[in-house]
């Protein structure tokens, strides 16, 4: 994790200071929002999972109609299920996977409009599991979660001003974040994978969005 963190900041960094000045071409900022996460392979549907993400981006001009951005996160993503007692359903299901993620990926403009696509790469940090009966965790003898979730990106921006905005993204796992055991793969239905919506607002500090 601190290898991701330290490649992150690097990369801003050569950012930031390499166009330093040229506010036309570069800016910078903050973003907070939220996740809506789900997992498919888990037997349980619908984006019920509410996750914190936070972090900071920059972006930098490639041509008069593109470009690059990169972002350095903390993300949780996961599954839930809630009960419904009042059907006599006591079920309870809870997965919290909380991530450093770097997503990266160009985007072009359109009115006061944004569209994004990209991809990301993600390094768990710790995860919990729970149920009705109270955490657990997975057996030894079973496949664990893998430290890395990779993926892909689309979203689209608006601008409220020059320095406040609002983002929309749906991001998918590409690779699972957990191999089913043997009796569970079938064709390419092989693991777990990970689709979340975000919603967050940015904060440009430097520069104009």
């Amino acid at each position: 994790m601190q290898k991701l963190l330290y490649t992150g900041f690097i990369l801003i960094s050569l950012i930031c200071t390499s166009h330093a000045g040229a506010q036309e071409s570069f800016n910078a900022g903050l973003l907070a929002g939220i996740n809506a996460s789900q997992v498919s392979g888990d037997n349980y549907s619908g984006f019920n999972k509410a996750g914190m993400l936070f972090g900071v981006f920059s972006n930098v001009n490639v041509s008069q109609a593109l470009n690059l951005q990169i972002e350095l996160n903390y993300s949780q993503k996961g599954s839930r299920r809630n009960p419904k007692t009042d059907e006599g359903d006591t079920d309870f299901f809870l997965l919290r996977m909380n991530y450093i993620e770097i997503p990266l990926m160009l985007r072009t403009d359109y009115k006061r409009f944004k569209f994004e696509a990209g991809g990301y790469y993600s390094q768990l940090i710790n995860y919990h599991l729970e149920d009705e009966n109270g955490e657990f965790d997975i057996p030894e003898e079973l496949n664990q979660f893998n430290n890395n979730d990779i993926g892909f990106l689309v979203g689209v921006y608006f601008n409220f001003t020059e320095s406040l905005v609002m983002n929309w993204r749906y991001s998918n796992s590409i690779v699972d974040f957990r191999e089913f055991d043997s009796s569970g793969r079938f064709l390419f239905n092989t693991g777990m994978f990970h689709h979340y919506m975000s919603i967050n607002l940015r904060y440009v500090f430097y520069g104009e969005q």
